[in-house]
């Protein structure tokens, strides 16, 4: 794993700058989107003759090319291109390696340095200056990415789609540890690395994480850079959520597929176990989940006691230890929320209720395999025509149960509280009047069983309730605050304060927890992190010092590293 490492926030300063390709991809999303964020890219603060835009069109638009044509006349570094294949075929890897190819042949050819960012990424203006310097400074360095952040959550965050758990506590703590990984987007790479390692594997969905695991086998490191530097959408839909959260769940599981990668042969035992583990871990947490979503109604329907005891002092020991194991969770979770501010789950399955569709996945992704078909695909997100209102609430009820499948999550609620009652039943029956309680305890009162019961039923009312009645959004327009003469918008300080909901409880408190562990891996973070400044304010009061650094470039190159007063 190598030596912990602290990453200091860095800028790449004057106009002597390397020469960067930015990859846009677009699969048929909102074409005014696609727009906002080439025209923020455009105008990035970097010398507008160091970098490139490639708009890689993988929905052959005619529309979209005359679009990207009008900016080229206000950028000459703005250019179309398309693999001519519509969407639903390939992946976005196989997108991008179209993009290597194609800058290859432009003049010129190819940059030193690759840029990439999804559709509807805004890059704050000082994006590049912020990312560069950590591939400068470091020739190990092939890789560098900062965390992805929404805009458009609506207020509550019902379906707990802001990642903060993975992007201000997983991700700080990984990189510190010398294991950070490829995001996805709004990263900044080596060309030379990516070309050693064949370009963008294409075996998964997941492309992102096959890049890491290669570029690591072939001696590389990835630097996961803790600032606020590029601004997203979340699915708007739950037709979408569900459609992204299913890719995912797919791309992850896919990962094993690297082992065929020729680029395998290059990796350790210990980095193909890794490799294999996240799917391995997806899996098997989706399995468990499932069967105890089936077996847990099963169980209680029985009507037999579901603790195995002698006595009625065995009985009161492990009531005991259970008893010392929940004063100790609760003094976490008391301790947690006075930390967080906010209130934390008990057994954090709050997003049980995705379990289901993450099952179907596998198993399609398993049959895919058994049959030959290979790894399924799925449409890009930016395709799907969501539900994302319904006129009554009769309206949205058959929505949500048959167009969703949230019949499924009414079957799990009916027969665990089904199970429950006839579990509660059959320990008034069983005749034992001096134990009835002891009888109750048992079954389904055994605090842990009924405290899993409970989760799963709330969390599976989230999609019915969100179905029949959506949370109020924001336009996008509204979330954004756009210059009238160059049309360039970024999201407004509103669109970017954090919703912290119940979701978000178990985050806040790991922050909370871990905040040492972070400010001593990132001891100059504190005025980018938690604070969603406006895009367009200096993100550092003052610099500390300048250093240069020659490269094998032959450039040189003025970096800041930068402090707080």
């Amino acid at each position: 794993m190598g030596k912990a490492k602290r990453q200091s926030l860095l800028r790449l300063e004057g106009q002597v700058t390397p020469n960067v390709d930015i990859f846009i991809t677009y699969c048929g999303e909102e074409l005014d989107v696609l727009l906002d964020t080439v025209r923020a890219t455009a105008a990035i603060d970097y010398p507008h003759d160091s970098f490139r835009i490639i708009v890689l069109d993988d929905s052959v638009s005619g529309e979209v090319e005359r679009e990207i044509g009008k900016l080229r006349a206000q950028h000459k570094g703005i250019y179309y291109s398309t693999r001519g294949v519509k969407p639903k075929t390939h992946t976005k890897a196989a997108n991008l390696n179209h993009g290597l190819k194609y800058v290859s042949g432009l003049p010129g050819g190819s940059s030193d340095l690759v840029a990439v960012l999804d559709v509807d990424m805004i890059p704050s203006p000082h994006w590049l200056r912020a990312l560069v310097p950590h591939l400068l400074l470091d020739p190990k360095v092939a890789l560098a990415n900062p965390p992805q952040r929404q805009y458009n959550i609506p207020d509550g965050d019902p379906l707990g789609q802001v990642m903060d758990l993975l992007f201000d506590v997983m991700e700080p703590f990984k990189n510190a540890t010398n294991s950070a990984w490829c995001c996805g987007t709004g990263f900044v790479a080596r060309r030379d690395a990516l070309d050693g390692i064949g370009g963008i594997p294409e075996e998964s969905i997941s492309e992102d994480i096959l890049t890491s695991f290669f570029l690591k086998a072939a001696g590389w490191e990835i630097v996961y850079v803790y600032e606020d530097l590029q601004w997203g959408l979340a699915p708007s839909t739950i037709t979408a959520y569900l459609k992204q959260a299913k890719r995912m769940c797919a791309g992850i599981v896919s990962t094993a597929a690297a082992l065929r990668n020729p680029q395998a042969r290059t990796m350790t035992r210990e980095e193909k176990y890794g490799s294999v583990f996240p799917a391995f871990a997806m899996a098997m947490s989706v399995y468990i989940n499932m069967a105890a979503m089936v077996l847990l109604p099963l169980l209680l329907l029985s009507g037999a006691p579901l603790v195995a005891y002698s006595s009625s002092a065995q009985l009161r020991a492990i009531s005991t230890l259970f008893l010392v194991k929940f004063l100790a969770i609760s003094s976490y979770n008391f301790l947690a929320t006075k930390a967080a501010d906010f209130h934390v789950g008990i057994l954090g399955l709050s997003m049980a209720w995705i379990i289901p569709y993450h099952f179907i996945t596998l198993v399609r992704f398993a049959l895919s395999i058994i049959t030959g078909d290979g790894v399924p695909l799925f449409t890009p997100s930016g395709l799907i025509v969501g539900v994302g209102s319904t006129k009554t609430v009769a309206n949205g009820m058959k929505v949500a149960l048959w167009d969703h499948g949230f019949i499924i999550h009414v079957t799990i609620i009916a027969s665990l509280l089904g199970g429950i009652a006839a579990s509660f039943r059959a320990a008034l029956q069983s005749g034992n009047t001096k134990s009835i309680l002891a009888e109750l305890f048992t079954r389904a009162g055994w605090p842990p069983l009924f405290l899993i019961c409970f989760e799963y039923i709330l969390s599976c009312c989230t999609p019915l309730s969100y179905s029949i009645n959506p949370p109020k959004t924001m336009t996008r327009s509204a979330l954004m605050d756009r210059d009238p003469q160059s049309l360039v918008a970024y999201p407004n300080r509103q669109a970017k304060d954090p919703r912290f909901t119940v979701f978000e409880s178990n985050t806040r408190a790991y922050k909370a927890i871990l905040g040492s562990i972070r400010q001593w891996t990132y001891p100059d973070s504190e005025s980018t992190s938690g604070k969603r400044d406006d895009v367009n304010l200096p993100p550092f009061p003052s610099v500390s010092y300048a250093y240069y650094v020659k490269l094998p470039m032959s450039k040189l190159y003025t970096v800041l590293e930068c402090t707080e007063l």
